[in-house]
């Protein structure tokens, strides 16, 4: 089994100047989630899809899988994240322009690393990042999602973004785990199954994904190649050929093959010359990029040294930040200023500590420092610049040169077809002159019979693949057997405690899957639901989705993240954001449903859950929040958690309905009535 996995769990979300989130008082969001379950409450439209939204996409940034994925994580080859050129998601939802004042900050932890990730809400773009108190120099989003991986103890930053965004967040865009095989095995590998196993499993799933496009691909043109052959064969057939006129006619078309072959032979030769040509222009790109990156890191050590020499010790410091404070501009770093600032200031410098932390300080001279000129900067920049201009005329290079290699292949496919047609021409008319050579050992039919020898091999290739995957899919079958008995039972658990239905959790090999189309079938190892019903007194199976009500289904698959993250986190601290689906239950299953989703983060423990919720009079808010007695009566929230209430209404931009007073003072009734205002 695999080393453990911690995942990220919210602790504070501050947003600046977007419209739809100016706050309580005008200074924009700033939401806390303490342990246990958090209710965001709202109206229809006000903005608790988008804030659940912006949770998510500050974890995983403008990245997405792709749509195959986003179909079924587990039939997917290509296991990589994109990320949007432009991501306007939030931008649209504003409805003003943003301005790249408009930012957000999520603050959470990872395994005992609290991390501070600040982006621009135009595009997502990270202006600041801060892991366990220290700085990242310039951070960007897939170096972020590979240091969140790696803290996680995920194996790439793309199992990071699909185990967050679709097991840690149940939102709209949720994918039904439950019900598919292929997404449980998927989880299976990212989440409990040794690391070994499942980058094999990846690894032959893509190689026989390939293999089989690839003959699927040439057996169609290889049949194509085939009945020209036989038109060809047909169609130049004489029954009392003329032995003359043949002969004249093989003799011109042997000399316009021969051609014909030169033809091709030279456009050939000079696609293999671009392709050499624009591989090696491409290596010497990337060349000189390590070259130019390597000078940038050079460039800013010596600039921050150049800055140390100006300012080598704590007098020149504190001079220049007293310059700032004895003036109105105050602060050069947050712009406050008075003189309670300077005397605390001054007090820390007399002592000799750093006027930053309380540091002790040694004693800095200015003749310590490495003299650092203009000129030595000046000189890097150079290489800079001369390396840039070079990769810029390297880069128009391979523009001309895909150009070329557009233009030879233009001109290469006519020969092909040419010099194939004569190859043709020249079989038929030997066929009919007696004693001529045999037919099976003319080019094209050879070319035929080679091209299916290399068929053959590639369909033997794709068949020992996939003996090599149900291998790895029996060694995944034997480590989930040592935690089928845990997961069936906190499965069960959890499900019982919503459907008030006997559940029975199996887990079976026997889901008939292929990994391509000409793939032999093996069986996936999967967990199946049987439960009983009005209609059967004994367990069923429910295999599919299908098989149970909308609202069974979703609990059920809520239920399996739940269980899932029970599990990875051992107990311990995570993290759930859910969206409720009240809409679709009664009220006797509302208060199962709360009671299902309260038992995943119960008070005193280590969880967190994030749920929004309408305001709609139902009994959900308030279960949700623990607030209905044994006997049914309605207590309020204790000040020191009226935290875990947020109410949207006061803190987004007011739609037109809370305009009218009455349905200000309805709305607003139910949720002050939670709180005991």
């Amino acid at each position: 089994m695999r080393s453990a996995i911690q995942l990220p769990v919210v602790e504070r979300l501050r947003v600046l100047n977007y419209p739809l989130y100016p706050g309580s008082n005008k200074q924009g969001l700033d939401l806390s989630f303490g342990k246990g379950v958090t209710v965001i409450a709202g109206i229809n439209g006000i903005g608790k899809t988008t804030l659940l939204n912006l949770l998510l996409r500050m974890l995983v940034g403008p990245t997405n899988p792709s749509k195959a994925a986003t179909r079924d994580m587990g039939l997917v080859s290509k296991r990589s994240l994109v990320t949007a050129k432009k991501f306007s998601f939030f931008q649209d939802r504003a409805g003003v322009a943003l301005g790249a004042n408009a930012t957000s900050t999520l603050t959470f932890q990872i395994g005992g690393k609290q991390i501070a990730v600040t982006r621009r809400l135009t595009n997502l773009e990270i202006t600041k990042l801060v892991i366990s108190g220290r700085t990242v120099a310039t951070p960007n989003n897939n170096t972020f999602l590979e240091q969140m991986a790696e803290l996680s103890g995920l194996t790439t930053a793309y199992d990071f973004h699909m185990v967050v965004r679709y097991v840690q967040f149940f939102t709209e865009e949720r994918l039904p785990l439950l019900w598919s095989p292929t997404a449980q095995l998927e989880l299976f590998k990212m989440l409990f199954v040794d690391e070994a196993i499942g980058r094999k499993l990846n690894k032959l799933y893509s190689e026989i994904q390939a293999a089989d496009t690839d003959y699927r691909n040439r057996t169609y043109q290889y049949n194509h190649r085939r009945d020209r052959y036989e038109e060809a064969r047909a169609k130049y057939q004489s029954v009392d050929p003329d032995l003359a006129v043949v002969r004249a006619q093989l003799a011109t078309a042997k000399a316009e093959l021969a051609d014909a072959s030169r033809d091709h032979r030279v456009a050939t030769d000079r696609v293999v010359e671009l392709v050499r040509q624009r591989d090696e222009s491409d290596r010497k790109v990337e060349s000189l990029q390590v070259e130019l990156d390597q000078e940038i890191h050079a460039f800013h050590q010596q600039d921050a040294a150049y800055i140390a020499q100006a300012l080598p010790t704590l007098d020149n410091k504190f001079q220049m930040l007293m310059q700032g404070l004895g003036s109105n501009l105050g602060c050069f770093v947050c712009g406050k200023g008075g003189k309670r600032e300077v005397a605390a200031i001054s007090k820390r410098l007399r002592d000799h500590h750093c006027f930053v932390c309380n540091a002790s300080l040694a004693h800095a001279r200015a003749s310590n420092v490495t003299p650092i000129t203009a000129r030595a900067l000046q000189k890097i920049e150079h290489r800079i610049d001369a390396l840039r201009a070079e990769i810029a005329a390297h880069q128009k290079l391979q523009q001309q040169l895909a150009e070329e290699y557009t233009d030879a292949l233009a001109l290469l496919r006519p020969a092909v077809t040419r010099r194939h047609e004569l190859m043709m021409r020249v079989e038929q008319l030997e066929t009919q002159i007696p004693q001529a050579p045999d037919v099976t050992q003319t080019p094209l039919l050879a070319d035929l019979e080679a091209e299916k020898l290399e068929l053959d091999q590639l369909a033997e290739k794709r068949k020992e693949l996939n003996v090599q995957y149900k291998h790895q899919i029996d060694k995944l079958f034997s480590e989930m057997g040592k935690i089928e008995n845990d997961l069936a039972y906190r499965l069960t658990s959890y499900a019982e405690a919503f459907l008030h239905e006997t559940v029975v959790v199996k887990f079976l090999r026997n889901y008939p899957f292929k990994v391509a189309t000409g793939a032999p079938q093996i069986n996936l190892p999967t967990f199946r639901i049987a439960m009983t019903s009005s209609t059967h007194l004994a367990a069923h199976d429910r295999s599919t989705a299908t098989s149970v009500s909308e609202s069974q289904k979703e609990f059920l698959d809520l239920a399996f993240r739940m269980t899932l993250l029970d599990m990875v986190a051992n107990d311990g601290a995570t993290m759930l954001v859910m969206e409720t689906p009240e809409a679709s239950l009664d009220s006797w299953f509302m208060a199962r449903a709360a009671q299902m989703i309260r038992k995943f983060s119960p008070e005193g423990g280590q969880r967190i859950l994030i749920a929004t919720s309408n305001i709609n009079g139902t009994t959900m808010i308030p279960a949700l929040l623990g607030l209905i007695t044994k006997k049914g009566a309605l207590r309020t929230l204790p000040k020191t958690q009226q935290s875990r209430l947020v109410d949207l209404m006061a803190l987004a931009e007011e739609p037109g309905v809370l305009r009218d007073d009455a349905a200000r003072e309805q709305l607003t009734a139910e949720l002050r009535s939670y709180l005991g205002s």
